[in-house]
């Protein structure tokens, strides 16, 4: 302030002070924090180590308690012989379009890694090309032992152009997109599925523990 607005704020009461500062600076000053918080939080999430997890793996259309998660993280864990964190995330439905969204969404950041799901709701999210052909990506062995249990599905379908046609998904080549695992310890963590199925996420990079936890908890 100069020499004249100085006199001026003196000669205000508190009330006029007030309001002087509501009307004249206090945008301002929500707006510079606002940056500030801002700021904080991007140079915070820019330099903070990201997260590692042993797994993450989503379930369609079930709801699990914390007890339940516990025990099938502790499952995980025990079979791939670490301490790293395992994701549970049953928010997955069928009725909600979105998730599809979601799950294209999570697998190109390399947040998911696996998901479970009823046969049918399978079927359907193997057509839109989700899932690793099993018998291309695990080890031949694996796959003799479990042959009875892979689920053959359809994906997507990819027209002479190499482009996907206009109803792609569900209308391509069959491919073994994923594995029954009723009977097997791993079913118990699955919230009461009937026909659970199992599948991996096409751009995962958790193949060989997937293979790893399968066989001991089969």
């Amino acid at each position: 302030m100069d020499s004249r607005s100085d006199r001026t704020w003196k000669e205000m009461t508190p009330e006029q002070k007030k309001q002087y500062f509501l009307d004249y600076y206090l945008v301002k000053t929500i707006i510079a924090a606002v940056i500030l918080i801002f700021g904080i939080i991007l140079v915070r999430d820019l330099l903070r180590p990201k997260r590692e997890y042993a797994m993450r793996i989503g379930l369609y259309d079930v709801s699990l308690s914390d007890e339940e998660k516990e025990a099938f993280v502790y499952d995980v864990q025990k079979a791939l012989n670490t301490a790293l964190p395992v994701q549970i995330d049953d928010a997955y439905s069928s009725l909600r379009n979105e998730d599809l969204m979601r799950i294209a969404t999570l697998s190109a950041s390399g947040r998911i890694d696996v998901i479970i799901a009823e046969e049918e709701t399978f079927a359907f999210l193997a057509g839109y090309g989700y899932f690793k052909d099993l018998e291309k990506c695990l080890d031949p062995g694996f796959c003799e032992t479990w042959k009875d249990r892979i689920v053959i599905a359809k994906g997507l379908k990819i027209s002479e152009s190499g482009l996907l046609d206009a109803d792609a998904e569900g209308n391509g080549d069959p491919y073994a997109a994923g594995i029954r695992i009723r009977d097997t310890r791993l079913s118990e963590h699955t919230g009461g599925m009937k026909e659970p199925v199992l599948g991996i996420i096409l751009e995962s990079e958790k193949t060989a523990e997937t293979e790893t936890v399968l066989n001991a908890l089969e």
